[in-house]
């Protein structure tokens, strides 16, 4: 326990340490402040970025102080999924969206994002990079903070080519190579990009783990060596055509397929000696494509449409082998098949009613399909036969319509007002179906939500500005949770639960920003409160009896008659058995504040060495569903740090810099366990070379601890609320050390 401490007031420290240096940075810089620049919107025109000799758009980027930390939160999302405390996946497009466009738009994608993008424009297609605070009329989004608007030239004649090739060492294994080749030009009135990829991601680990029985007796040591390998390739196109009546049309299309292969040995030690394998073949295709198009409608406005269609398929296969180092054979087998589809067309009419006013009006529409199958099969011994343990297959089909309307009154250069008015419908029909296919339970249920929103800027200064938003969000429902699967990080069954109703939340903001003279950065506050209705968490779902058998409405009930060890057994037997699944609480909370900041230390004579800091303090509160204790959501850290240096030595065409992130202690619990875990910080390095002005040499040193974290797991009987433990794990997980090289260029 003294360890976990230290590691939670370390984390702490750093964050203050870090976060005053930066502040007093900034306080310095502060004191050349001029009020004579425009608050909401920055420019940066390509010749600004001559002297760093960028090859990509991304190399562009990186230099604007305050863009970073964007960066950031676009690969964190792209590498997990998204979601988070606050919110989980979006829903469609929506209103709100990326904070990176690409001439004032959005681009129309899924699977083939923003994030994407960016590494495959190369740097001479840009004309200016616009950083934009605040609400602003004109955008294809409305965000509450910064958004980076990046306008291409028009009209270029000369046809450019990307490459990029890489190579990734992890410490102890053989190296990793990717390629990436990206070709743009122009016919006439329409500009083209076609890339293609090849992708290959190998990943290691190695966890020590030792097992404590009741009596803290330690039992079993066990020692986990884990490697994965992915592979694939991927495709992509992007066409814009300009009309001479001004319209435009843009599309983009993506096709990847990916495998990966991934084997765990696992050599247990003790009491209970054993060695077996887990080897997983999975396997994906998607397909994507989507596209905008818009006109001017004469006196009817400006006409938006966007749409995108794409189609994933994953298929995969777990064999788990037992006397792996000796005579193994399989006793366990797990299989699944998924197929998702999505098809989303948004609509709108915008118009200007003099110089203060913007409407827009329109409506959106979304249909997901979503087919999975779980199958599971077991057996003790080798000569055995194999039994079906669980199987599971749901068909989900969700039908959504959204009426909206976004209104922007300029009320002053100084004062601007965004509002929203939305409406949504949405229909899911859930059917739970027998592996021929016919019916065992059909859900139909019908979802109506109002979702305002008001985000207001007030320009203080030209330098300082205040910003307020008021929002109700929906969350879109996961699709995994609606179907049993086994999950491999806790050994056990998760069940699936047909019967979840979207996550809502109103969410509130209030922010102070202050940037600093001569593109010195910025300073950034900002307070959040969100409030949660229908939060999505482990549920308790088991069906108590008393001694007579009879049922029991919940866990307070079966605990207030002290149950023996066969009334128990008896639970245990019955149907599910103890089990828990995915499902919505009424009430939930967080709160708390990010700071960020990005210094460009001009002001002590070094002005292309840029500093960008974030810390976010999160406190969330929810009543746990097994314990009815109040606790913080699963996974949720109080405290995360981020931190990121760059130095560009122009002169020599050289840059350097450091990266590193903090994560405070978090945990996860469910039925039958509780699990707190300490993360390791994540610290890297890396160097750039400009070899020819278009041609940059990178070298990337990342998991320079060596170390993911530690964390113990309370492994219980049957229901966590008896208290009767049945084992505790110490886990200590180590990764190895990356080394990246990589060769970019354009021609």
């Amino acid at each position: 326990m003294s360890r976990k401490i230290g590691i939670v007031g370390n984390t702490r420290n750093l964050s203050i340490i870090l976060l005053s240096t930066v502040f007093s940075f900034s306080l310095a810089s502060a004191q050349e402040t001029s009020n004579d620049s425009e608050a909401a919107t920055v420019s940066y025109n390509a010749d600004f970025f001559t002297e760093y000799a960028p090859v990509t758009l991304v190399d562009m980027l990186q230099r604007v102080p305050g863009v970073q930390e964007i960066l950031n939160r676009n690969r964190q999302q792209r590498n997990s999924g998204g979601g988070g405390a606050s919110s989980r996946g979006a829903r469609g497009f929506g209103s709100g969206g990326d904070q990176i466009l690409i001439d004032g738009k959005r681009l129309a994608g899924k699977s083939n994002n923003i994030d994407d993008t960016l590494g495959r424009i190369s740097a001479e297609q840009v004309e200016r990079i616009e950083l934009i605070r605040g609400a602003s009329s004109g955008l294809d989004v409305q965000s509450q903070g910064l958004v980076v608007n990046i306008i291409l030239k028009e009209g270029a004649s000369n046809s450019t080519t990307f490459v990029q090739m890489k190579s990734e060492v992890k410490e102890g294994n053989n190296p990793g190579f990717e390629a990436l080749i990206s070709h743009s030009g122009a016919l006439g009135s329409m500009d083209y990009t076609l890339s293609a990829a090849r992708t290959n991601n190998n990943n290691f680990f190695t966890r020590d783990e030792q097992f404590f029985d009741a009596a803290d007796v330690n039992t079993n040591n066990r020692l986990i060596d884990s490697s994965s390998s992915e592979k694939g390739y991927r495709f992509n196109g992007n066409v814009d055509y300009s009309f001479e009546s001004g319209s435009v049309l843009r599309l983009n299309g993506q096709y990847e397929g990916e495998t990966e292969f991934r084997d765990d040995a696992r050599d247990q030690t003790g009491d209970s000696p054993d060695f077996i394998r887990w080897v997983n073949d999975d396997s994906s295709k998607n397909w994507e494509v989507g596209g905008d198009f818009t006109t001017k409608l004469g006196f009817l406005g400006n006409f938006k449409t966007l749409f995108v269609v794409n189609r994933r398929e994953e298929d995969e296969n777990a064999i788990r082998y037992r006397d792996a180092n000796t005579t193994p054979y399989i006793y366990t087998e797990d299989d699944e098949l998924e197929v998702r589809k999505e098809k989303i067309i948004r609509t709108s009419l915008t118009n200007s009613f003099g110089s203060k006013q913007t409407l827009e009006f329109g409506a959106e529409a979304a249909i997901n399909t979503f087919d999975k199958s779980f199958e599971s099969i077991n057996r003790d011994a080798p000569t055995d036969p194999f039994e079906l343990v669980t199987r599971d297959r749901v068909e989900i089909q969700e039908n959504r319509y959204e009426i909206f309307a976004n209104h922007t009154y300029n009320f002053s250069q100084k004062l601007v007002l965004q509002s929203s008015l939305i409406t949504e419908i949405s229909n899911i029909v859930a059917e739970n179906l027998f592996p021929d296919g016919s019916l065992i339970d059909r859900r139909d249920t019908s979802f109506t939500y109002f979702k305002p929103r008001a985000n207001l800027r007030y320009d203080v200064t030209g330098s300082d500005q205040l910003r307020a938003t008021v929002e109700k969000k929906v969350s879109q429902l996961e699709f995994q949770n609606f179907v049993t699967r086994y999950d491999q990080r806790i050994e056990q069954f998760q069940f699936g639960n047909t019967q979840i109703r979207p996550e809502q939340v109103w969410e509130f903001l209030l922010a102070y920003e202050h940037r600093f003279p001569n593109d010195g950065g910025s300073f950034e506050i900002e307070g959040f409160y969100r409030d949660f209705t229908d939060k999505i968490e482990r549920i308790d779902f088991t069906q108590y009896y008393d001694f007579g058998f009879n049922p029991l409405n919940n866990f307070n009930e079966f605990a207030a008659i002290s149950p023996d060890a066969a009334l128990r057994e008896f639970v245990d037997d019955n149907e599910e058995g103890f089990v828990s699944k995915s499902g919505n609480i009424d009430k939930g909370s967080s709160f708390g504040a990010n700071v960020k900041a990005s210094v460009r230390f001009g002001f002590i004579g070094v002005p292309n060495a840029v500093l960008s800091a974030n810390y976010t303090f999160e406190k969330s509160n929810i009543i746990d569903q097994f314990t009815f204790l109040d606790r913080r959501f699963v996974r949720n850290s109080i405290h995360r740090v981020s931190v990121d240096y760059r130095h560009d030595i122009t002169d020599i065409g050289l840059a350097y810099g450091a990266r590193a992130r903090f994560t405070s202690d978090a945990a996860t619990n469910d039925i039958n366990f509780y699990w707190p875990f300490s993360p390791q910080a994540f610290v890297g390095l890396f160097v750039e070379y400009n070899i020819l002005p278009t041609v940059k040499l990178r070298i990337d040193a990342k998991q320079l601890t060596g170390r993911r974290g530690v964390s113990t797991q309370f492994l219980y009987n049957d229901h966590i609320g008896l208290n009767d433990l049945r084992n505790r794990i110490e886990r200590d997980t180590s990764v190895p050390r990356e080394l990246e090289v990589s060769i970019s260029g354009t021609f």
